[in-house]
């Protein structure tokens, strides 16, 4: 193996660690299982690639939150299932830092507040896109309201046929299910504060 080799091969470990530790794959497999689909029947109905529910089911790939999503819809179970977060029954939660429970990981890594409650009526996101990164290829989708404020970077949002760029202090808020994208066009790391009611996950 060549000194160029190793990069790349690190890369695929972390996308491999990052999955296997939100149990991304075992969860799709028993989903998909339980609907009696095989993994090309899901790929077709998704619109994704065979190879592409291959790899998050082995652990090989964490999907974005938008990939997620759209593989899940054509099951069909929502994110909140899916993930079968355990229930507080605490009114009052804290969370440090590492304590935010982590929804995606890599080019954009969303961690959410207490995700032990999914009971709750409005959640909490923290957003962290690197430059170039943001929300998918497909628009994200909310039946409810969404709003978001920039702390830190640049990014810009499109809601249909309107695009905007917001900076640190500035920020949006979506009523109704209106299909919206944000992508960090800035040349450092973006984080957003992003909440959302009623919760998505």
């Amino acid at each position: 193996m060549t000194q160029q080799d190793h990069p790349s091969e690190k890369a695929r470990a972390k996308s491999r660690k990052e999955a296997a530790d939100l149990d991304v794959g075992a969860r799709l497999r028993a989903v998909r299982e339980r609907a009696g689909l095989s993994q090309r029947e899901l790929a077709k109905k998704a619109g994704v690639t065979h190879s592409t529910i291959s790899l998050v089911e082995q652990e090989a790939h964490a999907p974005s939150l938008a990939s997620l999503h759209r593989i899940l819809s054509a099951i069909p179970i929502s994110i909140a299932d899916f993930f079968a977060l355990p229930t507080s029954q605490q009114n009052v939660l804290f969370n440090d830092a590492a304590d935010l429970a982590v929804v995606t990981r890599g080019e954009a890594d969303l961690r959410v507040l207490a995700a032990e409650r999914r009971d709750k009526a409005l959640q909490m996101f923290i957003e962290r896109y690197q430059p170039g990164a943001g929300t998918g290829d497909e628009p994200i989708s909310h039946d409810g309201e969404t709003a978001a404020v920039v702390l830190r970077g640049t990014i810009e949002v499109r809601v249909g046929d309107v695009t905007r760029v917001l900076r640190r202090g500035g920020g949006y808020q979506i009523i109704g299910k209106q299909p919206y994208m944000l992508r960090n066009i800035g040349k450092s790391v973006a984080v957003v504060a992003c909440a959302c009611t009623p919760p998505m996950i």
